[in-house]
């Protein structure tokens, strides 16, 4: 009993320190609170900046994919930017990889939301580990609508903590940087008006009365383009009419793949045709977006029976 005794008094002091606060161990050195953050360039292609964040809360998150506490607090972090990651917090995640391919697929894989930046450089030699004092990560800072640091830690519940805490009535964002989805030159009803002049009806499925949706999913560019066209989904959605019905087995099948293939062939040839759109934006500055369409394939029908395809 002597023994066990203390033996249990001996791992006590070892516990009670594995259970200090991580921060006053790993994070002492990282900038004071108060601090003007200092000026880093996240995108030099459209030129954003933090200073070019103000008026926004920021989020820095410095991490590594080879870094085993970095990928434990993964799920927690994505949890929080997928709550809070908006026009009014930004999610900036400074990475320490120099391998660009594992750093692209582990951000792929895990879904990683928010902005992305590497030096490709080992910690202790890239620029933003000597600018924030970061010796340790993960490692996280909150800054603020002025650009000034309001919370430092390597903890990730502290970081969840804070962000329960913020103040979004100072948020201000000039309508030039606020984020927007991208859009049809015109808006939804010129969209709709070139998609009912551009469309020609599939011969097979107006001869049949076949009528049908197909989805499709775009990119539409930086630059307002549209790229990487392809369908999702494409459906018969009304094969009710004589001719159809008239038809058996084999026959029957074979009509309604055509008119499948058709209407998938016709929605692509439109969608690819289409003229630039206002690109979407990000904090301001163009990105790429994906887009997702539904192209419908109606018949008319007029008194006598006869009908004639819209979209």
């Amino acid at each position: 009993m002597k023994k066990l005794l203390l033996f249990l008094w001996a791992v006590i002091p070892f516990l009670s320190l594995h259970a200090e606060d991580a921060d006053s161990l790993y994070a002492k050195d990282m900038l004071p609170i108060g601090t003007m953050a200092p000026e880093m360039v996240i995108d030099s292609v459209n030129n954003v900046t933090l200073e070019s964040l103000r008026g926004r809360y920021v989020v820095l998150h410095f991490w590594a994919t080879w870094c085993p506490d970095c990928r434990r607090d993964m799920p927690e972090l994505n949890d929080l930017s997928y709550v809070y990651n908006s026009d009014s917090i930004v999610f900036i995640h400074v990475s320490y990889d120099t391998n660009k391919e594992a750093w692209q697929k582990y951000i792929g894989e895990n879904k990683m939301f928010g902005m992305q930046l590497t030096e490709l450089k080992k910690m202790r030699e890239a620029r933003s580990s000597s600018m924030f004092k970061i010796n340790w990560i993960p490692a996280y800072y909150v800054i603020n609508t002025e650009g000034r640091i309001i919370e430092r830690t390597v903890d990730v519940e502290k970081l969840a903590r804070r962000l329960t805490l913020l103040d979004k009535s100072r948020v201000r964002i000039p309508r030039s940087k606020m984020s927007k989805n991208p859009e049809y030159k015109g808006g939804e009803t010129m969209l709709r008006y070139y998609l009912a002049k551009s469309i020609k009806y599939p011969r097979v499925a107006s001869n049949y009365g076949l009528e049908g949706q197909t989805l499709v999913k775009f990119m539409v560019e930086a630059d307002g383009t549209i790229s990487n066209a392809r369908v999702t989904e494409n459906k018969i959605t009304v094969d009710d009419k004589l001719p159809y019905q008239k038809l058996r087995g084999d026959a029957r099948q074979r009509v309604r793949q055509e008119a499948l293939d058709a209407f998938a062939e016709e929605a692509l040839r439109v969608i690819n045709a289409m003229p630039q759109w206002n690109p979407g934006k990000r904090y301001g500055m163009p990105i790429k977006v994906e887009y997702e369409l539904p192209i419908n394939f109606r018949l008319q029908y007029n008194s006598d029976d006869v009908w004639s395809g819209h979209s």
